[in-house]
C-alpha cells in the first residue's frame, strides 16, 4: 500500500537590487535562494524525501523547521532543528538539507554575506487514493 507524502516549502523574499535603499537609508537585502527556486527546492524535497516507514505506519505526521546559515560560498552550516515534530522526522528533514546543493549567497548592501535561513518541511500520510499536494507555510524569519 502506499502513501503520498506532502511536503513544503518556504516562500522567499522578494529579490530586490544589491544597491537599492529603504527610505531610511538602509540597504536592502537579497535573501539566499536555492539554485532554480521555489519550485526547484519542492522538487528537490519531493525527490530525496524518505518518509521514515515506522513514522508512516504509526501514521506520525508534523511541521520540521531546520535552521541554517547559508554562507558566502553557497554552503550550508550551523544546521539545527528550530520547530520539531518528532525525532524520526527531525532526522529526515536533516537528511534532506544536508544533501542539497550549494545555495545562491544572500546580499546586504550589494556585498555577499553568510545569512541563516529557516527551511520548514511539512511531513503528511495520505492514504493511496489521495494525491500528494503541496502546502506553502508562513515566512519565517531569524
Amino acid at each position: 500500500m502506499k502513501k503520498a507524502i506532502i511536503t513544503a516549502l518556504f516562500a522567499v523574499f522578494a529579490v530586490l537590487t544589491a544597491n537599492a535603499q529603504h527610505a531610511d537609508g538602509e540597504p536592502y537585502e537579497i535573501c539566499p535562494r536555492f539554485p532554480g527556486g521555489d519550485k526547484a527546492v519542492l522538487e528537490f524535497i519531493k525527490r530525496n524525501m524518505r518518509y521514515p516507514q515506522n513514522a508512516k505506519e504509526e501514521g506520525v505526521e508534523g511541521r520540521v523547521v531546520v535552521s541554517f546559515y547559508v554562507e558566502t560560498d553557497g554552503s550550508l552550516t550551523n544546521l539545527s532543528i528550530a520547530k520539531s515534530a518528532d525525532s524520526r522526522l527531525n532526522k529526515e528533514a536533516f537528511r534532506i538539507i544536508k544533501k542539497m546543493p550549494k545555495w545562491e549567497p544572500g546580499q546586504l548592501g550589494g556585498k555577499i554575506v553568510r545569512m541563516k535561513y529557516f527551511q520548514p518541511i511539512i511531513f503528511r500520510c495520505k492514504d493511496s487514493t489521495n494525491d500528494s499536494t503541496m502546502v506553502i507555510p508562513p515566512i519565517m524569519r531569524d
